[in-house]
């Protein structure tokens, strides 16, 4: 195997239930590309250790018990020994990037794999913080996953990751793509968007091109993903509530996501979606049903999305804080969220989307 130091690394964002997940199986079944389940740890343990230059034992196992903290890093499934093992070949001079990348390398993948060209990174939070990922790694390549809006949002209410609410979902995927477009026209051969809808209908013809833009030679068998069955449910420690959340993905790619919103979203939720997209709908590639100004559609999506951008702003900033106060923080959002499910979990469930 390659030194994990020469191996590149790339990063999956988009929008939580835009297709992150889909896209990144899509090149984890690939022989030469691994790339574990999300969990964003660079994000989460960069500030307490990006500066570190010499680790000794106790750094290494300080490191190690921060990594198993980690929000889903259990859906990695990686024996503590091994992760030890691989962690503790790091002592001496070496820098938390490179520790980083030996990491993902010991993750057991459930697909076959050859020589390892690429590491992958997958995490849809990570979209609202490009800019500082980019920062942190200037040469590695991007890949934007974006999906129609109020389809976004059907899905979106189905799980509680977000509070569901029209103008500030659609603020969001509003906000996320902005910040990627500005990153993209600077960057144009490290930068690449790619529509769920286009992935769905063409397949083939779409990850050929991801593939093209990866480097990476195509490969005709990562289509039998959904085969994986066996694998995923012992990932998702047979967790119904998760493999409900991954339920498409144990069937081939397919169409019956899209455009579900025209069915099973009012015309006031449309126009208030449609208000807050914008233009950006069409720059994405998507047709608002509601063009002409609605005042009374105004009224009602302004205060959420005056919400969004103060809350937003704040999470930007928090990113500045020190290590413990910054993940106190989103501990406390966290408990915010849960809060609100609970509430209102019976009012607004839904079944419907892909991650």
């Amino acid at each position: 195997m390659h030194d994990p130091k020469d191996i590149p690394l790339f990063f999956i964002i988009g929008r939580p239930r835009t297709g992150t997940t889909l896209l990144r199986l899509l090149v984890e079944a690939h022989p030469n590309v691994i790339i574990p389940p999300e969990s964003p740890i660079i994000l989460s343990l960069y500030k307490k250790y990006q500066h570190k230059e010499f680790w000794t034992e106790q750094d290494l196992e300080a490191l190690l018990r921060d990594v198993q903290k980690q929000q889903y890093f259990n859906a990695w499934l990686i024996k503590e020994e091994k992760l030890r093992s691989e962690i503790m070949k790091c002592k001496g001079e070496c820098t938390f990037f490179d520790i980083i990348k030996r990491i993902y390398l010991t993750y057991p993948s459930m697909f076959s794999k050859e020589d390892i060209k690429l590491i992958g990174d997958k995490n849809p939070v990570y979209a609202l913080y490009i800019k500082r990922m980019h920062q942190l790694y200037p040469d590695s390549k991007f890949i934007y996953i974006s999906r129609d809006y109020r389809d976004n949002y059907l899905s979106l209410i189905r799980v509680n990751f977000e509070i569901p609410l029209v103008p500030l979902v659609v603020f969001r995927w509003k906000f996320d793509y902005l910040q990627f477009k500005k990153l993209w026209k600077r960057n144009p051969d490290t930068f690449y968007f790619l529509r769920y809808e286009d992935l769905a209908s063409n397949p083939e013809k779409e990850i050929k091109k991801v593939y093209a833009f990866l480097g990476i030679e195509y490969k005709q068998e990562v289509f039998d993903f959904y085969k994986k069955e066996k694998e995923m449910k012992e990932a998702y420690g047979n967790s119904r509530e998760l493999l409900d959340i991954h339920r498409s993905l144990l069937n081939p790619v397919n169409t019956s996501r899209i455009n579900t919103w025209k069915e099973k979203m009012g015309d006031k939720q449309i126009r208030m979606a449609d208000l807050v997209a914008g233009r950006t709908a069409e720059e994405c590639g998507y047709e608002r049903k509601f063009k002409k100004f609605n005042f009374l559609t105004y009224l009602q999506t302004v205060p959420l999305v005056v919400y969004g951008k103060i809350m937003y702003r704040l999470m930007l900033w928090g990113e500045r804080l020190p290590y413990k106060i910054r993940n106190g923080l989103l501990e406390f959002l966290g408990i915010f969220l849960k809060l609100y499910w609970s509430l209102n979990k019976n009012k607004l469930r839904r079944k419907d989307g892909p991650d």
